[in-house]
């Protein structure tokens, strides 16, 4: 398997399997959005809290040049699984943080 098509396979693997983790809710449902066709990977929750609207991404990943790009990160332990997996760390860009800072953060 290429390693774009790892990275691919491992994410939907972990997204699945954080949603099968996660305790159900009557009305919010989280639902993993993986399009292999734009490398986007995104995991959110959608639904109602009483009357009050929910929709709120927990996670988005890009894949860019066999690079995966974190967009957002509302989680703790998402890249951490994937590195389990076999992803290497330094696989991952912190895509939310300015270029200029990105070598001072740690993914983990």
């Amino acid at each position: 398997m290429d390693r774009l098509e790892q990275y691919r396979t491992e994410i939907c693997t972990v997204f699945n399997q954080y949603l099968k983790d996660l305790p159900s809710k009557e009305q919010n449902e989280t639902i993993a959005i993986c399009d292999e066709k734009t490398d986007n990977y995104l995991l959110m929750n959608v639904g109602w809290n009483g009357y009050q609207r929910q929709h709120g991404i927990f996670f988005h990943l890009r894949i860019i040049e066999e690079k995966i790009h974190i967009e957002w990160n509302g989680t703790e332990e998402i890249v951490e699984n994937l590195i389990e997996q076999g992803i290497p760390e330094s696989a991952f860009i912190p895509a939310f943080r300015h270029p200029d800072f990105r070598a001072e953060l740690a993914i983990v």
